[in-house]
């Protein structure tokens, strides 16, 4: 029987400022996590993931580089209820290793599932990451924007766009709405390259 399972995810630094707390089925893999994570996070996924789990590594993309090493993985074909959480009940998400932006995936608990509509975002705070800035600019942001009471930081968000960021804007019912219509969108542009932004 299929399992649900409850992750707290922040931004490395920022982990009482920005953070989300999701469920998904232990039937669905690891880059299905990564894909959650990015969505929930606001990004247009222009860049590369891997998810690090004890001395276990696993990755959006198998190149010639890591192919041979076996602690890489491919993030596709592993599945959530393959992976020893109680071993090590914490995991790093790294995301574009030119600009990173770390994560921090803690895993919560167990439960039967009661349905077939994952990811669910069940909390939250925090509007999420920027594309192209590292988690290190992230944290001067929004250090600024605290010391001055309101932000003046414009960001992209996709091509042709620009929008004020001020991290305290955060909206659960609408973060859940972005994740229900771009989950399968980011699924597809990482496993079949049909990049959508």
């Amino acid at each position: 029987m299929k399992k649900e399972l409850t992750f707290k995810v922040e931004i490395e630094g920022l982990e009482d400022k920005i953070w989300r707390e999701i469920k998904i089925s232990d039937d669905m893999n690891v880059a299905d996590l990564a894909y959650t994570i990015l969505a929930t996070f606001n990004s247009i996924c222009t860049h590369l993931y891997s998810i690090t789990h004890g001395e276990t590594i696993y990755d959006c993309v198998i190149d010639s580089f890591n192919e041979n090493d076996e602690n890489y993985l491919d993030a596709t074909t592993f599945k959530l209820k393959d992976v020893d959480f109680n071993k090590n009940n914490k995991m790093i998400m790294e995301y574009d290793f030119g600009s990173t932006t770390t994560f921090i995936i803690t895993y919560l608990k167990e439960e039967q599932s009661t349905t077939n509509k994952y990811p669910i975002i069940v909390d939250g705070r925090g509007q999420g990451m920027i594309e192209d800035i590292s988690g290190y600019e992230l944290i001067e942001i929004v250090e600024t924007t605290d010391k001055s009471g309101k932000s003046k930081y414009y960001y992209t968000p996709g091509y042709g766009k620009k929008k004020l960021y001020d991290y305290r804007d955060f909206n659960l019912e609408n973060n859940i709405k972005e994740v229900n219509k771009n989950f399968k969108k980011i699924k597809r542009g990482f496993e079949d390259q049909q990049f959508w932004f």
